[in-house]
Parts: C-alpha cells; sequence; structure tokens
C-alpha cells in the first residue's frame, strides 16, 4: 500500500464522522486531502453490523439525538430514509428483587426529569461540581441515578453537571433504517480513505506538519486530529513538539468513557415486548441495564451498560454483560424466555486499542475544557470530534458538525 500523496494540504487523521465530514467539506473548497485510518474499515464510533443479525445493528452510534435540530436528521430527510421516531418507556423495572408497580415507575420517571432538570440548573451556576452533587434528596435517588451514565458513558460522581447543562437538548431520538453506521457511510462515500495506517508521529515544529505512517511519511500544511481524547490521553501518537500543558489538560479532563450494547435477537414468536418498551434492572447499587426491545419495529432487543459497571463486566469477559441483561429479562419475565433468544452480540468499547472507550465526559470542573481542546495550535494542528463540541457532545451529530468547523477553520486561514 502506498499512500496517495506525498504533499496534500491538508491530513487528517481518523475516518470516523468528524473525519469524514472535513474531508468532504475541504475537498468541496478546493483542497487536496488525504485521511488516514488505522482500522481497516471507516465509520470510527458510527459503524452498522449487517452480519450478526436479520436486523443492521448499531454497535456504535445509532441515534439522531435532539432530532429537531440535527443537521444528519435533515439529511437523512431530504435523502428519503426511513425514520423511526417512537420513543421508549420505562414498561417494566425491576429492583433487587423487586418489580415496581405502574404508579412506583411513575415516581421513579418523576424522580427522572426533577434529576435532570436539577443537574442542569447546577451547571447553571458558576460553581462546576458533580452531577452526584445536584442529584435532590429522594427514596428513589438510588435507583433512578443509575440512568445517568448510560447518558453520560461514566458515572453520576466524576460528570460535570456544567457539561450536561452545556449540552444543547432537544426533542427527538431518532433511528435510521438501515442504521446511523451505514447513513454515514453512504453520506461520506465520495471520500477516499487509507485504512490499516495508523499514525505514530506529528510534527508541527514547522511550517507545515509531518506525518509518521507504517507506510512512510506524509507532508501537509495542515493536519486535523479526530482521534478520541483518551487515545490522545495515552500518547498513541507522539507530538513534536509536545502538546502544550493546557491542551494536554483539556485531553484529561475529558475522558473516553463507556457505553456498551448487547444485541438480542429473539424468535419471532416471543411476543411479551414490543417497540418502545423496556426494562430497568438493577442488583446492588450500580449493576444495572437497561433493555430496549422492538428496535426498527422487529424482534430485536438491545441491552445497555455504563460506566464503570461497563468496564468491570469488560474484564470478566466475552459474554458476562450479554448474561446480565439475559438475568434482567428473566427476573421479569421467567427463566423460559432465554429459549426464545436466537443470536446475541455485545461491545466491548474499552478495551478497543483505537478508541479506548465510547464517548467523552466531562470531569467536574471541566467547563471550559471542550473549547480548549478545540483549539487550534500554530495554524497548523487542528482538534476535531464529538468531544471538541460544546453543546453536541457525545453524539454523532457533534462529531459530524466538528469535522465541518475544523474545516471551515482551515479555509478561513488561506482567504
Amino acid at each position: 500500500m502506498k499512500l496517495p500523496s506525498a504533499n496534500p494540504d491538508v491530513v487528517i487523521v481518523g475516518a470516523g464522522t468528524s473525519g469524514l465530514s472535513a474531508a468532504k467539506k475541504l475537498k468541496k473548497n478546493g483542497f487536496s486531502v488525504v485521511v488516514l485510518e488505522a482500522k481497516a474499515f471507516v465509520g470510527g464510533r458510527c459503524i452498522t453490523d449487517k452480519s450478526t443479525f436479520r436486523t443492521p445493528f448499531d454497535i456504535g452510534g445509532s441515534w439522531l439525538h435532539s432530532a429537531v435540530i440535527n443537521p444528519l436528521a435533515r439529511l437523512a430527510e431530504e435523502n428519503g430514509i426511513s425514520l423511526h421516531k417512537k420513543s421508549w418507556d420505562w414498561t417494566w423495572v425491576y429492583s433487587n428483587g423487586t418489580l415496581l408497580t405502574p404508579q412506583q415507575i411513575k415516581e421513579y420517571g418523576k424522580y427522572h426529569t426533577s434529576m435532570w432538570l436539577a443537574a442542569n440548573q447546577a451547571g447553571a451556576e458558576t460553581l462546576d461540581q458533580s452531577v452526584e452533587k445536584t442529584l435532590p434528596q429522594s427514596p428513589w435517588k438510588k435507583l433512578v441515578k443509575n440512568l445517568i451514565a448510560p447518558m453520560l458513558s461514566a458515572d453520576p460522581d466524576v460528570t460535570s453537571s456544567a457539561d450536561v447543562y452545556q449540552y444543547a437538548d432537544a426533542e427527538g431520538d431518532w433511528l435510521l433504517d438501515g442504521g446511523l453506521g451505514t447513513f454515514i457511510r453512504n453520506l461520506h462515500s465520495d471520500v477516499n480513505v487509507v485504512v490499516n495506517c495508523p499514525v505514530s508521529k506529528v510534527n508541527y515544529s514547522g511550517k507545515g506538519v509531518k506525518i509518521e505512517t507504517p507506510i512512510g511519511s506524509i507532508n501537509a500544511k495542515y493536519v486535523i486530529l479526530t482521534v478520541s481524547t483518551s487515545v490522545l490521553a495515552a500518547e498513541h501518537i507522539k507530538f513534536t513538539p509536545q502538546l502544550p500543558k493546557w491542551k494536554l489538560e483539556a485531553i484529561n479532563l475529558l475522558p473516553t468513557g463507556v457505553l456498551n450494547k448487547i444485541g438480542l435477537e429473539f424468535d419471532p414468536g416471543w411476543q411479551e415486548a414490543h417497540q418502545g418498551e423496556s426494562v430497568n434492572y438493577l442488583v446492588g447499587e450500580s449493576d444495572f441495564c437497561t433493555i430496549n426491545f422492538g428496535f426498527y419495529d422487529t424482534n430485536l432487543a438491545v441491552g445497555f451498560v455504563a460506566g464503570r459497571f461497563a468496564e468491570q463486566l469488560e474484564k470478566e469477559g466475552v459474554g458476562a454483560a450479554t448474561n446480565f441483561c439475559k438475568e434482567g429479562m428473566k427476573a421479569v419475565f421467567g427463566n423460559n424466555v432465554t429459549k426464545y433468544i436466537q443470536k446475541t452480540t455485545e461491545t466491548a468499547w474499552k478495551g478497543n486499542l483505537h478508541t479506548l472507550g465510547s464517548y467523552s465526559y466531562a470531569l467536574p470542573g471541566a467547563k471550559d475544557a471542550r473549547l480548549k481542546l478545540s483549539a487550534t495550535l500554530g495554524n497548523r494542528l487542528f482538534f476535531a470530534g464529538e468531544a471538541t463540541m460544546l453543546n453536541a457532545q457525545a453524539t454523532v451529530h457533534g462529531a459530524y458538525l466538528s469535522g465541518i468547523r475544523a474545516a471551515e477553520e482551515i479555509t478561513a486561514i488561506n482567504n
């Protein structure tokens, strides 16, 4: 394999959503671009698995969050993609041997609403504290706070209330027919990518930038880095000169958290749960999963585990997360439910060496870290990816917009 050009205008490190959107925008603006991807495939943390189940399964990003203000939702509509807009309700909540009554589930839901309101209100204040410290006192607190990690990819004691407040939340969490990963790839099908080409060194000490790869070095005027914060923190890429202290601090204040998915395909004859229904299952204080049934109005269910518990399950080995979800379903539907499960799969994002996690979260006190992470160095080194977005972090549309932003910053320098 050879590099397509030894001297492009821009090198983009990473062919996830942000890298692809940056490349597409730069090409439109007349720049020569080379996109380098460490993995054997394009898509980063937004990949659709079409081989495991009869239904496409997004192993990474799957939802168009805040759909009414999401540019990817508008593009999906323009491209005639069928959208699934139905939300999921808490149908069954099982906590430490007790199945909640419908009235108790209503109270559970009320506390959930007040919990996020409190976190947002606290985040609007000058003091940036942990989400844990903002939670209203209630008998429901210990149970309901387990819904925080699946949203933020980390537990409430290590996540920033200011970061919650800064996110631009809006109506709509939509799924796309065929999977979001497929849509992102098709949207950027005109972007050429060099795969199996990890970047090991970036030298930005001169007028331009020199990038080292296993198949040779490449010189460019600019580089856009789209790799995860945990990959940057692990120094998988060596920089010359070393990144400044303030940039390193921003990276370390924005770790890449964990949300793992468990896919469970049921025999179509099993009809005890349908699209829009879910199970929440808690053992102890924080061993928690939520399972959504009827993805795409099919017999595919998807379980979610997050934060420290997800990391623990990964360490236990393949199948641990799946087994925990099965225990949750047995608690609600009886032991016979497992005989209707035909196929399963699970993700392990923490152990993925190319990402070291799922998406970023901000530590308490990291109110300004995303802005610092997004800042350009020497008009040569640019940063993109969901972690650089102040109001669309942890989302695929945030990654998409960050790539366009970086491309526009380069364009502005040349105008």
